[in-house]
């Protein structure tokens, strides 16, 4: 599973992973667990950033200060047979003030750094905190759902009563037209879920979604296969099954000619391996 990840991250995959996690729950749940790792260090990869910053910054004032050991206040040499002379004495304490002034400086600035990385430390780890608190599939279901928007370029399927009934979004309409409805397409299916997931009604959401998928792997098309891809995984979300939500949520993410690529791309899979990993527990 180590080798497969590595060559995930480069881009590439190997097939024999999916006979490994398809045929061994506890190695699919072990997958999660190095995926939530990856995600992890990716997140941790911010305080280091912070640490390093602040070593550089830590070196710079420390340059600027110069060594004090091998020079005097006036950059004059130290040696025992140096002769001191009024005037030499004289500038020594007009130098006083200055180097004073500028030891002050270095040490407040050095001060406000350490507060400065201290606050993004706390930040960062007060977040990881509040993430594992209350990350759950249903918080993560509220963050990403948004409705379907049922564009034109269905052909003349906007005449049709229950896309009409979509649009208007009554929900209860399209159920019933669903239902009732003399032969059953991919179109009807997908809308009915919709309706469903609108109405809270998951599992009959879920039914509605893997029908369209089931049609399209039978007839070898593809007609609503990516909304109801997504809007599968949204309803696991909703379900409170992560579990059954991440593959579908990965498969996404992996295709780029995905209708849904982008958005999948951008959600946390450092929270949705989090709730994976709660659920798990």
């Amino acid at each position: 599973m180590i080798d497969h990840l590595d060559e995930t991250l480069q881009g590439r995959a190997t097939a024999s992973l999916e006979d490994i996690i398809g045929s061994d729950p506890e190695a699919d749940k072990e997958w999660g667990y190095l995926n939530l790792a990856v995600d992890a260090i990716k997140d941790a990869g911010l305080v280091q950033q912070v640490a390093a910053a602040r070593a550089a910054w830590k070196a710079e004032i420390e340059a600027a200060a110069g060594d004090p050991t091998n020079s005097n206040v006036n950059g004059a040499s130290t040696t025992t047979d140096s002769v001191e002379t009024p005037a030499n004495h004289t500038a020594a304490l007009r130098s006083i003030p200055a180097t004073a002034a500028k030891s002050g400086t270095v040490r407040t600035l050095y001060r406000y750094t350490l507060r400065a990385a201290a606050c993004v430390i706390l930040i960062v780890a007060g977040s990881a905190i509040y993430d594992y608190v209350t990350v759950s599939s249903t918080s993560l279901y509220n963050r990403y759902y948004g409705g379907y928007v049922l564009g034109t370029s269905r052909g003349a399927a906007n005449a049709d009563p229950i896309v009409e009934a979509y649009n208007a979004k009554d929900w209860a309409t399209v159920q019933h037209l669903a239902g009732t409805a003399a032969t059953h397409t991919n179109q009807t299916d997908f809308l009915a879920g919709m309706a469903c997931l609108e109405l809270k009604q998951y599992d009959e959401a879920i039914g509605h979604f893997e029908q369209v998928i089931a049609v399209n792997t039978h007839n070898g098309t593809d007609y609503y296969q990516d909304e109801s891809e997504y809007y599968l995984a949204i309803s696991w979300l909703a379900r409170n099954q992560v579990n059954e939500a991440m593959p579908l949520l990965e498969k996404i993410k992996a295709d780029s000619h995905h209708k849904f690529h982008e958005k999948v791309a951008k959600m946390s899979f450092f929270d949705l391996r989090l709730a994976q990993y709660k659920e798990n527990k």
